[in-house]
């Protein structure tokens, strides 16, 4: 089943794709939550570009084996000067230094729609791997999704759905 969010995420040129996991299981959802905005916040100021800025798109999700919570996300509105693998251990290593457990980030893969990245599709394998399997999970009941405003905004679902609702006043 399609969930609605696909269609804006689709519209964005997404650049990273990322997942993030946790030291300890006990720590709270604010705190996890927290974690990941001090990581966009800390990658803001590190590369000159505002927290506000930033498109992101988040989704927790509890792990298969030992149901451990863990983080995948995907980034955009980065220049294009910084889509490369330094920049990508960059965030790595300040998930790290910020009191995060293991990261692994990529420049996203553009062979793939953002709805590739949320929707569960069985079998899928474009040759990508891991980050073909962990994305297709997107979908899955046992997972939140988080969408920056910002998203909405530059997808022009927000100013399209609004034009609608003042053709229909009319």
């Amino acid at each position: 089943m399609e969930i609605p969010e696909i269609h804006v995420l689709n519209r964005i040129d997404w650049q990273y794709f990322g997942t993030l996991t946790f030291k300890s299981e006990r720590l709270p959802e604010r705190v996890r939550i927290g974690l990941y905005f001090a990581l966009l916040r800390e990658f803001g100021a590190e590369f000159g570009m505002k927290f506000p800025n930033l498109l992101w798109c988040l989704r927790q999700e509890q792990g298969e084996l030992f149901g451990r919570r863990h983080f995948h996300f995907l980034l955009a509105g980065v220049r294009v000067a910084l889509l490369n693998p330094s920049t990508c251990f960059w965030l790595m290593d300040k998930w790290e230094k910020l009191g995060g457990g293991m990261a692994r980030i990529h420049v996203f893969d553009s062979r793939l729609n953002a709805g590739s990245y949320i929707l569960k599709r069985s079998g899928f394998d474009d040759g990508i791997g891991g980050d073909a399997y962990e994305s297709a999970k997107f979908s899955s009941k046992a997972c939140e999704l988080m969408l920056a405003d910002r998203v909405w905004k530059v997808a022009g679902w927000r100013s399209e759905y609004e034009t609608a609702r003042l053709a229909r006043s009319r």
